[in-house]
């Protein structure tokens, strides 16, 4: 169990000649607090566990500091801002509305592994399709349309092109299918016979994954989706993303603060910090040098003599290995939050369990006791969770103990899609012709099962394993379990090659989250980190080459 895992850490850790040595929590809060005084200072965070609490309080402190506000565009910011152009809402409809549908469409998400209720409904609607370029243990179960990788916008036309045929008002002008079948990999009697199941469907319902729209097209692909849901005229009937509507997080992570101008890039935080020689960084909620691209570029700026890594964890991740001062964290099962839910409208209280390790702060009592230590007098750096907790959930008419009691609440629900307005075939194909990059080999790096990114696990390995199709490791002269060499630029990783039929040809398939050595290469040395048209990553629009090692 993580709570009292042997490696946990457990004191403040300060960097020296020698490596970590322990130092008192007073010293390392005092440290931590004099750093940023003559210094530009970072706050690097992320989600965390999703409590409300966790994940946005110490933001009031750092946005008094003048920190650049983080956008959070690594996940589904693509899809968001393509829904919200085609629809005025990123809002569908709960996966509960799964277990009253007749048909469910599965679009390039292995809930198996991440969405463990979904299946079980899957199982129960019976007639199931799933999208996906590789062979899911979703997949394997339902009736799968194996869609090329980057294939999704394409194969969205030709279900648009079958509905209009089926007399459905869709605007867009479309090529011949034979085209759109080339780009896709499906052919056209699959998607005829799909079109005609949605057609013939009372209540159809479609799960929309993230993993595809982390591609260049995947924000389009996200937008042509929705729109052939909503087309049909059954309501919006698909998954997206619900995690706190009615919920005043604004209150937690502000205050009475306004934004600051300045922001940089989640997905490109190793470009837009390549330059920084007198930073001071605070990383929370976060293990960035194994889950955000560029990692090599962003190792590099953290150990940085000239710059100072605060890094508040639990156990010594890549990230903590390449700080300077390691302030050990709650683990949150040590402390009270309010935490969402993906996929539903529920807010739960998250219960204190367990006493944490003496020197363990949360992230609230971190920003609260560097607050004190910088002579901050606002009392906006000091609210209680128990206030903080009020202040957001005051609109929907409940509070803490209310929370607490009921343990869960039903949120509101928020405002769905409010016009339905198609993309012009031009903006279409702007995302369609797109050429390759360079590289024979498409990587695409999805979470393994039971985990989220880095998180639960534990695991560590400084192995990776390959899945490739037989048939590509054969040109390459690979047998099953020999060592292939990946390349991309100057970067080179080495992996364990598993032949897997599940994989298409043409793609290297690595699991990614596993903790490795600093000092070792990662998988995020290789992935992207530019943003595609609608404004959220690329990950999986990597392109590499494949040797077999010598």
């Amino acid at each position: 169990m993580q709570q009292n895992h042997p490696d946990r850490i457990t004191h403040p850790l300060v960097r020296t000649k020698k490596g970590f040595e322990r130092i008192t929590l007073d010293k390392a809060l005092d440290l931590a607090a004099s750093v940023v005084k003559d210094r530009r200072v970072y706050r690097i965070d992320y989600s965390g566990h999703m409590g409300l609490l966790s994940r946005f309080f110490h933001q009031r402190l750092f946005r008094a500091l003048g920190t650049p506000e983080v956008i959070w565009d690594i996940c589904s910011t693509s899809g968001d801002k393509a829904l919200l152009e085609a629809t005025g809402s990123i809002w569908g409809m709960d996966i509960d509305a799964i277990r009253e549908s007749d048909l469910l469409l599965i679009w390039g998400a292995n809930v198996h592994h991440s969405s463990v209720h979904t299946f079980r409904w899957a199982r129960e609607v019976g007639n199931v399709y799933v999208v996906d370029p590789v062979v899911t243990e979703t997949a394997d179960v339902f009736s799968h349309i194996r869609v090329k990788p980057a294939g999704d916008v394409a194969l969205a036309c030709q279900l648009a092109r079958e509905l209009k045929y089926l007399g459905l008002d869709i605007p867009l002008e479309l090529p011949d299918d034979d085209y759109l079948a080339s780009v896709s990999g499906v052919r056209g009697d699959q998607v005829r016979s799909l079109a005609e199941e949605l057609v013939k469907s009372e209540k159809p319902f479609a799960f929309i994954g993230y993993g595809f729209q982390r591609q260049w097209n995947g924000g389009m692909a996200v937008r042509l989706i929705a729109s052939l849901i909503l087309a049909l005229g059954k309501g919006p009937r698909y998954y997206f993303d619900r995690p706190y509507s009615g919920v005043d997080v604004d209150y937690i992570r502000q205050g009475h603060r306004r934004l600051n101008e300045h922001t940089l890039s989640w997905t490109r935080l190793s470009v837009e910090l390549a330059g920084e020689n007198n930073g001071a960084m605070f990383v929370l909620n976060s293990n960035p040098l194994n889950t955000l691209p560029g990692r090599s570029k962003l190792k590099e700026v953290f150990l940085r003599e000239s710059n100072f890594v605060v890094v508040h964890e639990l156990f010594m991740t890549e990230t903590a290995q390449a700080a300077d001062l390691i302030i050990p964290a709650k683990h949150f099962l040590e402390f009270e939050d309010v935490v969402p839910s993906y996929g539903h409208r529920f807010l739960g209280f998250n219960e204190k369990a367990f006493e944490a390790p003496p020197e363990a702060l949360s992230n609230m009592e971190l920003a609260r006791e560097i607050s004190r230590r910088l002579g901050l007098s606002d009392p906006d750096f000091y609210e209680s969770d128990r206030a903080l907790v009020n202040g957001a959930l005051r609109l929907l008419g409940i509070d803490y103990d209310t929370l607490k009691e009921r343990r869960i609440v039903e949120l509101p629900t928020p405002a769905g899609p409010q016009y339905l307005k198609w993309p012009s075939w031009d903006e279409v194909q702007q995302v369609l012709s797109r050429p390759p990059e360079i590289g024979a080999f498409m990587l695409l790096t999805p979470v393994a099962q039971l985990r989220i990114h880095s998180q639960y696990a534990n695991l560590r390995s400084s192995s990776f394993e390959a899945e490739m199709n037989p048939e590509d490791c054969a040109e390459l002269g690979v047998a099953d379990g020999e060592t292939v060499v990946l390349k991309k630029d100057s970067t080179v990783l080495t992996a364990r090659c598993r032949h897997s039929s599940r994989v298409p040809r043409g793609v290297v398939r690595l699991e990614h989250g596993s903790w490795g050595s600093l000092d070792s290469p990662g998988l995020n040395d290789l992935t992207s980190s530019e943003l595609q048209l609608y404004g959220g990553s690329q990950l999986m629009w990597t392109f590499v080459d494949v040797e077999r090692r010598s």
